[in-house]
């Protein structure tokens, strides 16, 4: 919008301009600058002595009701624009219709940006989704392989074996004692009984580190379903945000808990039995230590 005022031949005024940097800018760019200029016929000039953008002199013609002006662009270029007669109100309207398509712009990008942005929170969640499932998967497996390969206990048994043979020494050199005539001899027999009871405490000991191998083997196992539960809660909080997401792994949260209560049944099963062989082995050794005790006291 140009207003401008003629005096003779003299001319004076003020240009306003509203415009975007390109068709889909998101905002406006305002300019407002005075000028004075001067008329010959139909040729005029227009001088800004603050300059407008890098202008300083616009020249132009006047022809009937309308002016034609020849603005220098930034490239070099000279860009002709026509103006014709209009009120203030059309120039405010026609403003606020650039606000306006700036504004629309900034909408759409606004819409098309937190459109991208739920995408990708989708597309984020579906991964956290499929990591927990793997995580979980990958326990089941490890919990598995824990149940098909159950501790053993040949260890256990052959220490116990050695307790009753070891027993049954005791047994005997008692007996031979009880079977001497020589006081000395018989209570050399009874202090061999009663080596042969310390040998059973010795089995007693053996067969109590047995449990703690076995206890370490039951803890491995116990916390590996532990590691189980954890992740399937894990899956489920991660799947909660998407419900109707399925990962292509997704796992079986009964048979996850099918798997736990396995754990829990049969690592307490194993310790049951690991400490039936501590009590046998503690009869055992009651039995010798009271073998050994009798003879000593009877032959020594």
């Amino acid at each position: 919008m140009v207003q401008i005022t003629r005096e003779a031949n003299s001319l004076s005024g003020t240009l306003d301009e509203i415009s975007m940097a390109h068709p889909g800018a998101t905002t406006t760019t305002p300019s407002h600058a005075a000028f004075t200029g001067t008329l010959d016929g139909n040729a005029l000039t227009l001088s800004f002595p603050q300059g407008f953008g890098l202008v300083r002199n616009i020249s132009g013609t006047v022809s009937g009701s309308s002016m034609s002006l020849q603005v220098p662009q930034d490239d070099g270029a000279i860009a002709s624009l026509t103006l014709k007669p209009g009120s203030l109100k059309s120039y405010n309207q026609a403003v606020e219709a650039v606000q306006a398509s700036a504004q629309a712009n900034a909408s759409a990008n606004e819409a098309a940006a937190a459109s991208a942005a739920a995408a990708t929170s989708v597309q984020e969640s579906q991964q956290r989704i499929a990591s927990a499932a793997d995580a979980v998967m990958k326990r089941m497996k490890d919990v598995r392989a824990g149940l098909a390969t159950p501790p053993s206990f040949s260890d256990f048994d052959n220490h116990l074996s050695a307790a009753r043979d070891h027993l049954a020494d005791a047994q005997a050199n008692a007996a031979e004692a009880d079977r001497e005539s020589d006081q000395s001899a018989a209570c050399s027999d009874a202090y061999t009984a009663d080596s042969d009871a310390y040998t059973v405490e010795s089995d007693a000991y053996t067969i109590d580190s047995d449990m703690l191998s076995l206890t370490a083997e039951i803890d491995s196992l116990k916390d590996a379903a532990a590691d189980l539960g954890r992740a399937l809660t894990g899956y489920q909080q991660a799947g909660s945000v998407l419900p109707d997401y399925t990962p292509p792994q997704a796992p079986d949260a009964n048979q996850v808990k099918d798997l736990l209560n396995q754990v829990s049944l049969k690592t307490e099963a194993w310790r049951k039995k690991g400490s039936g062989y501590q009590t046998k082995v503690a009869k055992l050794l009651k039995q010798a230590r009271a073998v050994a005790e009798q003879a000593k006291k009877e032959h020594c």
